[in-house]
């Protein structure tokens, strides 16, 4: 009877730690879309300085994401949205016409790790 209440409180820890690090990692990527949002707004109306200082901070936050997200994603997921993360700073500052496109890209990446992630009873079960 030992074992049982043990196997089930392991299960439980399991199922409890997987819906909080999704709801971790859905507030996460919510947030970053936020950003992304607002970088958008700021392209739109001609203020890039703010622009490329709002995009240094979208790289920041998605870097201290990606540390933290490794140990539960997988890594193949985190590789290809850092490498786009990183360009675009570059690409605002340069008055490049590829960092709508490259934000774009980032913000789709972005709401499929969301819908990835997002706790259902499938997932869990």
């Amino acid at each position: 009877m030992m074992r049982i209440k043990i196997s089930t409180g392991i299960l439980c820890l399991l199922v409890g730690l997987s819906i909080f690090f999704g709801i971790w990692i859905n507030s996460k990527c919510s947030y970053m879309l936020d950003e992304i949002s607002e970088i958008y707004g700021l392209l739109d109306s001609g203020d890039t300085d703010r622009a490329i200082s709002s995009s240094k901070k979208l790289d920041d936050d998605w870097n201290s994401f990606r540390k933290k997200a490794t140990v539960m994603l997988k890594n193949n997921e985190l590789t290809e949205i850092d490498c786009i993360s990183s360009g675009i700073p570059y690409l605002i500052s340069n008055n490049s016409d590829e960092a709508h496109s490259r934000l774009m890209e980032f913000q789709h990446m972005l709401e499929m790790l969301k819908g990835g992630e997002t706790p259902t009873l499938t997932r869990i079960l």
